[in-house]
C-alpha cells in the first residue's frame, strides 16, 4: 500500500501532484485498477515545505552529536515532543504513574494547512536552536 497526492483535473481525471507521487505510482502496472480511498484538502499544504521539513531533519540529523537526533526520524520524533505535539484525546495513564502520549502525524490527511505552517515554523525554530544557528542559515543550509 502506498499513499500519495493526487489531483483532480477539469476533465475528472486523477493525475499524480508531483513527481514523488509518480514515482511511488509506478509501483503498479499501467491500467491496474486500484482501490482507493479519497478525501479532499480544503487548501492545499505546501509539498515543498514539507520536504524541506524532511531536509532540515536531515541536515540537523548529520550535524549534531545529540542523543536521540541521529536520523531524520529521530529528530522528528524529537521535536513533536519537545513541542508537544501530540494527541490530547490519547493521553493514557499507566498504572505506575507514567504517562504515555500518541503523537500526531504531520501526514497531508492529519495535518491542514495553517496548524502545518504554526508547527515547521516552531521545529525550524527548534532545529536551529539545536545546532546553534539561525533559523534562515538553517533553511539555507538543508540538504
Amino acid at each position: 500500500m502506498i499513499e500519495c497526492n493526487l489531483q483532480l483535473t477539469d476533465d475528472w481525471t486523477l493525475k499524480p501532484f508531483s513527481e514523488e507521487d509518480l514515482e511511488k505510482l509506478k509501483t503498479y502496472k499501467p491500467n491496474q485498477v486500484l482501490r482507493v480511498k479519497l478525501w479532499g484538502i480544503k487548501k492545499l499544504r505546501s509539498y515543498r515545505q514539507l520536504k524541506g521539513y524532511w531536509a532540515a531533519c536531515k541536515t540537523v540529523a548529520a550535524n549534531t552529536e545529540k542523543a536521540g537526533w541521529q536520523t531524520k526520524k529521530h529528530v522528528d520524533f524529537q521535536l513533536r515532543v519537545a513541542l508537544r505535539f501530540y494527541d490530547p484525546d490519547l493521553i493514557i495513564a499507566l498504572p505506575d504513574g507514567s504517562v504515555a502520549f500518541s503523537y500526531r502525524s504531520i501526514s497531508f490527511k492529519n495535518l491542514v494547512h495553517i496548524e502545518a505552517c504554526s508547527y515547521f515554523s516552531k521545529a525550524f525554530e527548534l532545529m536551529a536552536d539545536v545546532l546553534g544557528i539561525s533559523v534562515k542559515k538553517l533553511l539555507k543550509e538543508r540538504k
